[in-house]
């Protein structure tokens, strides 16, 4: 964006051509916003002359029969400073140029039309006409022209942030600010007229004003204001508008349309006049376009809206795209003699959504789409009236400012002194803290709260208010950046470092190693959003899902559960290249409706193509993981879940995993049809295990006790039983551990099922037998053989050997 110095000095009571404009750069990019560079514009005008039209050529023209070919093909204008009449080629026709006087430039010997290029304005065309009186074409014009000024090119990204910030009033209060210098008042740039508000959707006719205003989408306009001028003498384009217009790269167009353009440059507000004779029925309607409603903008850019549009309609038909550009056929022109001038604020994200679906970006819908304060719609109007007594256009204007939508409410926001201070790290005084936000035009009431400290009520100034200025971290911001953050000292923290457990650290680190390396399995790190179409595709029913306010995408809007999903996925991305793939991931997890909880999770799968996964081995994996971590393994218990389990995991084939009592997992077979919904080319099984990751980071270590080795000779027996199919291993195996204090260990040492089989599965045990004191005599091992044989049956199942 580029700004003019000379325009911004306006709104400051000191001269412009007395500053240093690498002193303000250097100042406001410390302060305010990046200003990316400046030039200095220096026009040579002597090269320039003002024409006006030969009148006996004027009236030849109007009647083609006599006048020659050549002659209308040719325009002649007159030269009044240089006493000269010249032909100069045909001007393009616009349907907007009001009748005036023109620019020509002399090249040597020769004249042509004055363009914008000249000025420096990257756009093609001539300028248009100007409204020149007859003392000026002998040469005084030149005195109306910005001929000189320094241009300021800010970088528009730094100043999202500052709806304010995008017209020259907004930066001239930032430069007198921190430059000490005195900002003119708001009154000497607006014309006192009167407002009459219409708290609701619709307003009224009154006395001086037929229009009517309806605003039927409150939600996308929140406030809609307008002036209605029962005559308005539309003219050529302002010298000296016009100029400081082409110094920041906009083109002039007439009078009317410039005074505009303008308010949006001097104001941040955009705004748009009509011809109020082609509004039908006297009403302005804000609403939702029709689906593939037809609509042709300025330019003759014909365009089909949805109902997601928002435009500015008449009785019959659209007249304006909301915040972005005005229609082809409701404008001002020539022909113009009453006007409706419109200020409004719309919503940012409909602005934003409908500039990007039709391609068209304009300074309109850049400033909208920064959230507008509703506040200076009725200023702008103001200061468009105020403009048109400055240029001297006569008009006759409504004697009230009509608008409708909720006013405005102030905003205030307590900070104590004690807050600002431990922020910024250094001591100010209550006077300096109001004296920083004051030139801000920040209100600032000193009291204390209950408690005796200092507190400052701070007002926020509407321009402020509506996306800039929110919680007190704002205020802060304000005073620090206005105080100088280069003058608060450069002191190191103090940083006091206490020993801490490094349990959660270590145990982390040692679950990765030995998942990626003992059990050579793959890490992988998912989002932690749902892939709602991949849920969807396995048949998923979530239950306590947490939703986001605001989704990222329509595909991620709910956070995961549990981390399984996501490796269901990661198998059915990479098996097409393996037979058999091994993932884990240790990450967060979030449930709940009411009050969210989010805890630490570990996950893991083991999928194989054309064979079984065998259930033991993963089993096996997950005791040797709690025997690295330095937890006892043998308070782990795999018992049958109890209540419902999470659908991916097969019935029946599927354990609570309990430590000491408590339940930290599920580890099971997957179920079958989650399986094949994974579109793997052949038969495949997964053996699928989720644990408590808090858990396993946080409890406490087996600590290591020496027992004595006994000096005699240990031994054991195996007992081969046909076991039930719902007989667990592990109850047969806790049963057996407590047959007689002989026996020191029970291992598992092989199973196997067949399909002859129908209810029983082969299960081979072995009791390790030791005496402190003596060598097991054979009586002995028998007698431990008799218990524990009658202690299985007792369970269900037979003893084979």
């Amino acid at each position: 964006m580029k700004l003019s110095l000379a325009w911004i000095f306006d709104h400051i009571d000191a001269d412009w051509q007395k500053s240093n404009p690498e002193k303000i750069m250097e100042l406001f990019n410390k302060t305010t916003a990046e200003v990316e560079s400046f030039y200095t514009v220096a026009h040579d005008l002597t090269t320039f002359f003002m024409a006006k039209p030969d009148e006996a050529e004027e009236q030849k023209q109007a009647k083609p029969d006599e006048a020659p070919s050549l002659m209308r093909e040719r325009r002649r204008v007159i030269i009044p400073e240089l006493q000269q009449t010249i032909s100069l080629p045909l001007r393009p026709s616009s349907a907007t140029e009001i009748a005036g006087c023109w620019l020509v430039k002399k090249e040597g010997s020769n004249f042509r039309w004055a363009t914008l290029a000249d000025f420096g304005v990257e756009k093609e065309g001539v300028l248009q006409s100007f409204a020149v009186t007859e003392q000026q074409l002998t040469g005084s014009w030149r005195e109306q022209w910005q001929d000189t000024d320094v241009i300021l090119e800010v970088d528009n990204k730094s100043i999202t942030h500052r709806p304010d910030m995008w017209g020259h009033r907004g930066f001239a209060r930032e430069i007198a600010a921190f430059m000490k210098l005195p900002l003119r008042p708001v009154s000497h740039f607006l014309k006192p007229i009167p407002t009459l508000p219409f708290h609701r959707a619709t307003s009224k006719q009154t006395a001086t004003c037929p229009i009517v205003i309806d605003n039927q989408d409150v939600d996308g306009c929140s406030r809609y204001a307008g002036l209605y001028f029962s005559a308005a003498q539309n003219s050529a384009s302002d010298i000296r508008m016009a100029s400081r217009l082409m110094n920041i790269g906009s083109r002039s167009i007439n009078a009317l349309v410039d005074l505009t353009n303008y308010v949006m440059n001097d104001w941040s507000q955009p705004m748009h006049t009509y011809d109020a004779d082609k509004i039908q029925g006297s009403t302005v309607v804000i609403r939702k376009a029709h689906a593939e409603e037809p609509f042709r903008v300025l330019g003759d850019v014909d365009l089909t809206l949805t109902p997601d549009d928002m435009i500015i309609a008449d009785a019959q038909q659209p007249m304006c795209l909301a915040g972005i550009k005005g229609g082809a056929n409701s404008g001002v022109s020539s022909a113009t003699t009453k006007i409706w001038l419109e200020a409004a604020t719309f919503d940012a994200g409909v602005v934003r959504r409908t500039a990007q679906r039709h391609k068209l970006r304009t300074d309109s819908s850049a400033r909208f789409e920064k959230t507008l304060n509703p506040e200076q719609t009725i200023e702008a109007i103001q200061r468009f009236a105020h403009l048109l007594d400055v240029i001297g256009i006569k008009a006759t204007a409504a004697q009230e400012i009509v608008w409708v939508g909720a006013e405005n409410k102030i905003q205030t926001i307590e900070v104590s002194h004690a807050f600002l201070e431990s922020r910024m790290g250094i001591s100010l005084t209550d006077t300096e803290i109001i004296n920083l936000l004051t030139p801000l035009e920040f209100h600032v009431l000193k009291s204390k709260n209950q408690a005796g400290e200092t507190v400052y009520l701070v007002t926020i100034p509407a321009f402020r208010a509506s996306k800039d200025i929110k919680i007190k971290e704002d205020i802060l911001e304000e005073i620090v950046r206005t105080y100088g953050f280069d003058r608060i000292p450069l002191i190191f923290p103090k940083i006091t470092r206490l020993p801490f457990s490094m349990q959660a650290t270590m145990r982390v680190r040692t679950i990765k190693r030995f998942f990626a390396q003992a059990a050579s399995m793959i890490e992988q790190q998912n989002y932690s959003l749902f892939d709602e179409q991949f849920i969807a595709s396995l048949g998923l029913k979530l239950l306590e899902v947490v939703h986001l306010i605001n989704p990222i995408s329509e595909n991620h809007f709910r956070m995961i559960t549990s981390l399984v999903p996501g490796l269901f996925k990661n198998i059915k991305e990479n098996h097409v290249h393996h037979e058999a793939l091994s993932f884990f991931e240790w990450g967060r997890v979030w449930k709940g409706q009411g009050d969210k909880v989010e805890t630490k999770s570990l996950a893991g799968i083991i999928f194989k193509k054309r064979e079984d996964v065998d259930f033991y081995a993963g089993k096996a994996l997950i005791t040797h993981m709690f025997h690295a971590l330095g937890l006892d393994e043998n308070k782990l218990v795999w018992a049958k879940p109890v209540g419902s389990q999470d659908q991916w995991y097969a019935q029946y084939q599927t354990a609570q995993i309990l430590y000491d009592g408590k339940v930290i997992g599920t580890a099971g077979m997957a179920d079958p049809v989650i399986m094949n919904k994974l579109s793997v080319d052949a038969p495949c099984t997964a053996f699928i295990f989720e644990l408590d990751g808090s858990f396993l980071i946080s409890a406490p270590a087996r600590i290591p006790a020496y027992s004595q080795i006994s000096k005699f000779q240990d031994t054991y027996v195996d007992i081969s039983l046909f076991a039930p199919l719902n007989l667990a291993t592990q109850s047969v195996i806790e049963k057996l551990r407590t047959v007689d204090e002989l026996v020191k260990r029970v291992d598992l040492i092989d199973f196997f099922e067949k399909e002859e089989w129908q209810d029983v599965r082969a299960v081979t045990v072995r009791l390790w037998l030791e005496h402190p004191e003596k060598t097991l005599q054979k009586v002995e091992i028998d007698a431990v053989w008799q218990l524990a044989t009658t202690a299985v049956a007792a369970l269900g199942a037979k003893v084979r050997t």
